[in-house]
Parts: structure tokens; sequence; C-alpha cells
């Protein structure tokens, strides 16, 4: 049959962000979502629709148009987000990580499959870890339901998982009582890669970068108090705070006269890869990353990292890894001046490790790799030759 008359693979994309489209959060679950899986898989093959959740209309879905990509909230009342979803039957159901229950609990078809990316699985131990934070905790969104309903799709043999990175795998078993014989297949987060851009003729800059959303897991703080200790290098923030802004911005505002400090807020395109390609080092103080795509794009452009998290083995690798800090953790910002610099003190290292991670980068998380993967996997699980 002709390829222009051919059916298209329907995937609903389960998402409850899309980095700022249909008015929701910039975060890196979002990104992933909007800039990387609906910018690229999409063809003449495959349809994408992105799911957020339930709306606020009781018998209407609402509909949003995000770069050329359907977004959706379902109606509030069930027995229309049942027959809506009936209606648009889409073949197979793709979730990062899985944050809220309603377009699977509504699912009728009890032979829709959903491949479950593992990104960043929070068991309670994990919790208990993001909780010693006592500035400001973190709002805990543990939610029993949604791991139960994860694990009946298991059971039910109706959810294929993969995972961005091997170490991520227990916390997936733990939370969503796997076998531990359950097949979790590697699978790589993808990132946009500059092949234009050429380390050894970009000269960078004394540039120490922070990239993420302000908010109290990502402790912020520390990265302002390093800037205060060490007044030669030049610190910019990017980022903006979304959830609980009034908190987090009251913290920031104690640090906004110190003189090398910047506060850029929220930045994207051609902005961020400008500071990617100029800073040496990206800074992150987070108390709880899964492995981070800021991680992966700063490498990408030869920025090394300096982080207490070290997400199968990278900060170690392509950086300094400060170890565990926990708690809101002022008393371990020598550790993270210590390793920037031993970092900026050895530039011929630093320029050797900066061009072993643009490599590492290109190898592994490139899109091209993404697409044919993806594409090959949800046909796969469609039994689709």
């Amino acid at each position: 049959m002709n390829n222009q008359f051919k059916k298209k693979i329907k995937v609903g994309l389960i998402i409850d962000e899309f980095f700022g489209g249909a008015n929701t959060a910039f975060g890196g679950y979002g990104f992933l979502a909007r800039r990387l899986i609906a910018k690229y898989l999409p063809n003449d093959e495959f349809q994408v629709d992105v799911l957020l959740g339930k709306g606020k209309k009781y018998f209407l879905a609402e509909e949003y148009n995000v770069d050329d990509i359907k977004a959706y909230r379902l109606p509030k009342k069930r027995w229309f987000a049942k027959k809506w979803l009936k209606k648009q039957n889409y073949d197979l159901y793709l979730s990062i990580e899985l944050t809220f229950n309603y377009i699977l609990e509504n699912e009728t078809d009890r032979n829709k499959k959903l491949i479950l990316w593992i990104q960043d699985p929070r068991p309670q131990y994990e919790w208990d870890e993001i909780s010693t934070v006592k500035i400001f905790p973190e709002t805990n969104y543990y939610d029993q339901k949604i791991y139960d309903l994860v694990h009946q799709l298991y059971v039910e043999k109706r959810v294929k998982f993969i995972s961005q990175a091997n170490f991520l795998n227990q916390k997936a078993v733990d939370l969503y009582k796997l076998d531990s014989s359950t097949p979790i297949e590697l699978f790589h987060n993808p990132i946009e890669i500059d092949d234009d851009f050429e380390l050894l003729n970009h000269p960078k800059k004394n540039m120490i970068i922070f990239l993420g959303r302000i908010e109290s897991v990502k402790r912020g703080w520390l990265f302002c108090e390093i800037a205060r200790k060490m007044p030669e290098y030049e610190f910019y923030m990017l980022g903006q705070t979304f959830r609980e802004s009034d908190k987090n911005s009251l913290i920031m505002s104690q640090y906004e006269n110190i003189k090398n400090l910047h506060f850029v807020g929220h930045v994207d395109g051609i902005e961020k890869e400008n500071f990617l390609k100029d800073a040496k080092i990206l800074v992150n103080t987070s108390i709880h990353e899964a492995l981070p795509i800021s991680f992966l794009e700063a490498l990408s452009y030869g920025t090394l990292l300096v982080s207490n998290r070290n997400p199968e083995n990278l900060t170690k690798k392509f950086g300094y890894f400060v170890g565990d800090v926990l708690g809101d953790g002022f008393e371990k910002i020598d550790n993270y001046i210590l390793g920037i610099q031993q970092l900026l003190q050895d530039e011929m290292k630093r320029e050797f490790l900066a061009q072993e991670a643009v490599n590492y980068v290109k190898s592994n998380h490139n899109i091209n790799d993404f697409t044919v993967n993806m594409r090959k996997l949800i046909k796969n699980e469609l039994n689709i030759n």
C-alpha cells in the first residue's frame, strides 16, 4: 500500500509539563517531551499527541497547538474522558516516568500498552533524603496510587520499561514492586548536538553556570554562596522559579548584591547555547538528581561538571565529584570551591576532559539513534514489522 494512504501509528505521550507549552512548567521532563520526543519522533508513519491530564472543562477536552503538535487536557468528567480516549484510539502510550494516572485509568481498552521511560523514580528512601533540606522543604509528591497502577499494568504484561540510565533501574524495581529480573532496556536520553561547534576553536571564558529551575531540591543558594567566596570568577544563574515562586524568590533575593553573580532568568535556544559554549564549568548543587539533561547539554559543549551527584559516573569522568551533600549544604561549600579550583587551575587537563566529554555525548546521546531506536521499539510493542 502507498505510504500516503497508510494509517499513522498514534502515540499518546503522557506528561504533566510541556516546557512552557499549554501554560505548563519549564522542567527536564517537559524539555524532553517538547524539544526532543515531540519534535523528532513524528514522521510519515508516526503521530504524537501530548496528553497533559485532566482539564477544567467537565465535558470537553481542551486542545492546544504547540510547535505544530496537538496537546490535550481531558474532560474533567470521567465518562467523557473515557469516551474521548476511545474516539482517539491511541495505538500505544509513552510516558516520561508517570506523574499522574488520569489517562491510563480512563483507557478502557485493556490491550493498550504503555512504554514507561524511567527518568527519575523516587521510592520513599529518596524522599527521606530530600527531606533533610530544612531551609525550604521540597513538596513531597509521592503517590502510591500511581505506582500501584504501574504495578498492575506490569502484572497484566501491558508495560515495557526502558531507562535513561542503568543506575536508576533498582529504584524503579523498588518503586513499582517489580521482580528483580524484570527486563529494563537502556535507552539514552537524546539531546540536540551542535555538530558545527568545534571546542578547539572556541576559547572558553572563566564563567561558571547554574542551569535549572530555582526550587528547593536544586538548592540554588549554595551556588550563590560559592559565587560570594570566589569573586575572581563570573557566576551565572540560568533559570527561574515556577512552583512556590514567592518562597524561592525570597531566598534568592538575599544574594542580589553579589557583584560577580548574575541572575539571568529562564534561557532557551541560542542564548542558552551561548552560555554553555562559553562556560568552563556547570555547577549542580541539587540534593537529588537522576541524570539531568543539563549535564548532557553542558558536556556536549565541553563544559565540565562540579556536583554532589554522580549519575553514571559522569561527574567523576568529566569534572569533580564533591561527594554526598545532605541537608541545606552550607557546611560543604568549600568542597565545591575546591573542585572548581582544581579544574580551572589545570588548563591542559580541563581541555582534555572537555574534548572527551564532547566525544562521549556525540557517541551516546545523539538524535538519530533515538529516533531510529524509539520507532523500532514502538513497532515491536505493536507487533508491526
